[in-house]
């Protein structure tokens, strides 16, 4: 009765739906960084998956249809964006500039510390773009020959670290302007980052937001040029 249960694709679907709704509950009673809804639905399924022993193929059989929903979500970052359109304009050349570095900075901690650690040409080119969105990243690995299972796994720990840490941050390092915010959550954490920066204010939500894009078109140019110097 179980395995035919786990085996529908309503499983994935309601398990995931079910626990994050259970994990944001969570966050509001206890506000942590170790709380954060992304990160601790994440852990409840892993842990639920392996306890159960239960195959991810099942898993996704049903969760897919919530991952069906991950490029129009970004696609929607672009609202808050054209909202506060002025602020790019104002602030265009830094901006560019923040976005440009930081998008470079990605890609070569990469490529540096694969070499440091001796890792194989394989992990390069999967996390090449690991802090682009999920679906400019599986583009970019797709091209550069990487391992798109790595990539996508790579990209959400990527964005449920920085959404759990990037307000905490931000006021660590006493950056209070919401431009300068938004621009480093978007450009290093992506859409997981933009909610969070969301949460933060409008106008930090909407710098993230437009950071998202702006560093997902860098990235692709920029990714395949270094990897193919690097490793070459």
């Amino acid at each position: 009765m179980l395995n035919s249960l786990i085996s529908t694709p309503y499983f994935g679907t309601t398990l995931t739906l079910v626990v994050f709704v259970l994990a944001v509950a969570l966050n509001k009673k206890w506000p942590n960084v170790l709380t954060t809804p992304l990160l601790t639905s994440t852990a409840i399924i892993v842990a639920i998956l392996t306890f159960m022993k239960i195959p991810y193929a099942d898993y996704n059989n049903g969760a897919q249809y919530i991952t069906y929903f991950l490029t129009p979500v970004t696609v929607c970052f672009a609202v808050p964006m054209y909202k506060n359109l002025y602020v790019l304009k104002k602030y265009a050349a830094p901006i560019m500039l923040a976005i440009l570095v930081g998008s470079l900075s990605s890609v070569m901690a990469v490529i540096l510390l694969s070499a440091i650690l001796g890792l194989g040409d394989i992990i390069v080119k999967s996390l090449a773009a690991i802090s682009t969105t999920t679906a400019i990243a599986i583009g970019i690995t797709q091209e550069l020959g990487g391992n798109t299972g790595l990539t996508t796994s790579a990209v959400i720990i990527t964005g449920v670290l920085g959404a759990s840490v990037s307000d905490i941050f931000c006021r660590r390092m006493g950056w209070r302007n919401p431009v300068s915010c938004g621009i480093a959550i978007g450009t290093s954490a992506h859409s997981a980052g933009t909610i969070k920066a969301m949460e933060m204010g409008k106008l930090t939500g909407a710098m993230s937001s437009l950071a998202i894009v702006i560093s997902g078109v860098m990235t692709a140019f920029i990714a395949p040029i270094l990897v193919k110097i690097f490793l070459s």
